[in-house]
Protein backbone atom coordinates (compact mmCIF):
# COMPACT_ATOMS: atom_id res chain seq x y z
CA UNK A 1 0.00 0.00 0.00
CA UNK A 2 1.55 3.69 -0.69
CA UNK A 3 2.33 5.93 1.67
CA UNK A 4 -0.54 8.11 2.28
CA UNK A 5 0.98 11.01 4.17
CA UNK A 6 4.08 13.12 4.85
CA UNK A 7 5.21 13.39 8.39
CA UNK A 8 7.00 16.92 9.39
CA UNK A 9 7.87 17.72 12.95
CA UNK A 10 5.86 20.99 14.38
CA UNK A 11 6.89 22.91 17.33
CA UNK A 12 4.36 21.11 19.59
CA UNK A 13 4.93 17.83 18.29
CA UNK A 14 4.49 15.44 15.03
CA UNK A 15 2.15 16.81 11.87
CA UNK A 16 0.76 14.18 9.37
CA UNK A 17 -0.28 15.69 6.29
CA UNK A 18 -2.46 13.14 3.91
CA UNK A 19 -0.93 13.29 0.38
CA UNK A 20 -4.39 14.11 -0.82
CA UNK A 21 -3.87 17.03 0.62
CA UNK A 22 -0.84 17.66 -1.21
CA UNK A 23 -2.57 16.61 -4.82
CA UNK A 24 -5.43 18.92 -3.77
CA UNK A 25 -2.71 21.85 -3.46
CA UNK A 26 -1.64 20.86 -6.63
CA UNK A 27 -4.46 21.10 -8.64
CA UNK A 28 -5.42 23.93 -7.73
CA UNK A 29 -2.51 25.53 -8.05
CA UNK A 30 -1.67 24.54 -11.06
CA UNK A 31 -5.56 25.13 -12.49
CA UNK A 32 -4.90 29.05 -11.39
CA UNK A 33 -2.36 29.00 -14.18
CA UNK A 34 -3.61 31.16 -17.43
CA UNK A 35 -3.25 28.40 -20.14
CA UNK A 36 -3.93 25.12 -18.10
CA UNK A 37 -7.60 24.16 -19.21
CA UNK A 38 -7.86 20.69 -16.61
CA UNK A 39 -5.57 18.08 -15.16
CA UNK A 40 -5.72 15.20 -17.28
CA UNK A 41 -6.63 11.68 -15.54
CA UNK A 42 -3.75 9.15 -17.76
CA UNK A 43 -1.25 9.08 -14.88
CA UNK A 44 2.60 9.72 -16.07
CA UNK A 45 5.22 7.09 -15.68
CA UNK A 46 5.61 3.86 -15.90
CA UNK A 47 3.74 0.59 -14.55
CA UNK A 48 5.87 -0.37 -11.63
CA UNK A 49 5.41 3.26 -10.06
CA UNK A 50 1.99 2.35 -9.73
CA UNK A 51 2.78 -0.79 -7.16
CA UNK A 52 5.52 1.63 -5.37
CA UNK A 53 4.72 2.00 -1.64
CA UNK A 54 6.74 5.37 -1.97
CA UNK A 55 3.97 6.66 -4.87
CA UNK A 56 0.39 8.31 -4.25
CA UNK A 57 -1.75 8.76 -6.96
CA UNK A 58 -5.05 10.58 -7.95
CA UNK A 59 -6.84 11.90 -11.22
CA UNK A 60 -3.68 12.87 -13.41
CA UNK A 61 -1.34 13.63 -10.06
CA UNK A 62 1.10 11.81 -8.30
CA UNK A 63 3.36 12.09 -5.51
CA UNK A 64 6.40 10.03 -4.76
CA UNK A 65 7.04 10.27 -1.25
CA UNK A 66 11.16 10.62 -0.73
CA UNK A 67 13.24 10.89 2.56
CA UNK A 68 12.30 14.67 3.56
CA UNK A 69 10.56 15.98 0.38
CA UNK A 70 8.12 14.85 -2.42
CA UNK A 71 8.29 14.93 -6.23
CA UNK A 72 5.01 15.66 -8.01
CA UNK A 73 4.02 14.59 -11.47
CA UNK A 74 1.08 16.48 -13.18
CA UNK A 75 -0.72 15.70 -15.99
CA UNK A 76 -2.26 18.77 -17.73
CA UNK A 77 -4.01 19.97 -20.71
CA UNK A 78 -3.16 23.21 -22.28
CA UNK A 79 -5.30 25.68 -23.97
CA UNK A 80 -4.66 25.80 -27.90
CA UNK A 81 -2.35 29.12 -28.85
CA UNK A 82 -0.37 29.09 -25.35
CA UNK A 83 3.38 29.04 -25.20
CA UNK A 84 3.38 25.42 -23.52
CA UNK A 85 7.41 26.02 -22.03
CA UNK A 86 6.50 29.46 -20.73
CA UNK A 87 2.86 28.14 -18.99
CA UNK A 88 4.57 24.81 -17.40
CA UNK A 89 7.21 26.96 -16.15
CA UNK A 90 4.78 29.34 -14.19
CA UNK A 91 2.54 25.70 -13.26
CA UNK A 92 5.76 24.10 -11.39
CA UNK A 93 6.72 27.09 -9.89
CA UNK A 94 3.24 27.67 -8.23
CA UNK A 95 2.70 24.18 -7.73
CA UNK A 96 6.12 23.92 -5.82
CA UNK A 97 5.22 27.45 -3.99
CA UNK A 98 1.80 26.58 -2.83
CA UNK A 99 3.05 23.09 -1.31
CA UNK A 100 5.85 24.30 0.68
CA UNK A 101 4.26 27.42 1.86
CA UNK A 102 0.82 25.94 2.93
CA UNK A 103 2.27 22.27 4.14
CA UNK A 104 5.90 23.10 4.81
CA UNK A 105 6.84 19.81 2.83
CA UNK A 106 9.50 20.49 0.59
CA UNK A 107 8.59 19.83 -3.00
CA UNK A 108 12.19 18.70 -4.90
CA UNK A 109 10.68 18.58 -8.43
CA UNK A 110 7.37 19.48 -10.49
CA UNK A 111 7.35 17.34 -13.45
CA UNK A 112 4.57 18.45 -15.73
CA UNK A 113 3.28 16.11 -18.60
CA UNK A 114 1.65 17.98 -21.32
CA UNK A 115 -1.31 15.02 -21.95
CA UNK A 116 -3.85 17.09 -24.56
CA UNK A 117 -4.09 20.36 -26.10
CA UNK A 118 -7.91 22.23 -26.20
CA UNK A 119 -8.90 24.16 -29.18
CA UNK A 120 -11.97 26.68 -28.33
CA UNK A 121 -14.16 28.18 -31.10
Amino acid sequence: MAKDSMEISGKQGKIKIAHDIVMTIARHAAEEVEGITSIKGGLPGGIGELFSKNTSNKKGIKIQSQETQVVINLSVVVKYGTIIPEVIGQVQEKVKSSIESMTDIQVSKVNVFVQDIEIFN
